[in-house]
């Protein structure tokens, strides 16, 4: 008898799903996160903490005289 109830708890078994197209592109979104993320650390980084000073204003040279 456990062999009947066997068969009719699960009368069809399931396939596991396959990955597709978007699976990759999920794949691809992880690096591309990774590698901007280890980008905005470098660029972070690389600041030594204590801001530069503007480059001071020059007024633009005066147009030369027209004929």
């Amino acid at each position: 008898m456990p062999a009947a109830r066997r068969r009719l708890a699960d009368p069809m078994p399931e396939a596991k799903p396959r990955a597709d197209a978007y699976v990759g592109l999920l794949g691809l979104s992880l690096v591309a996160m990774i590698i901007g993320i280890a980008f905005l650390l470098l660029d972070y980084s690389s600041n030594s903490g204590t801001p530069s000073k503007p480059a001071p204003y020059k007024p633009p040279a005066a147009a030369p005289p027209g004929p």
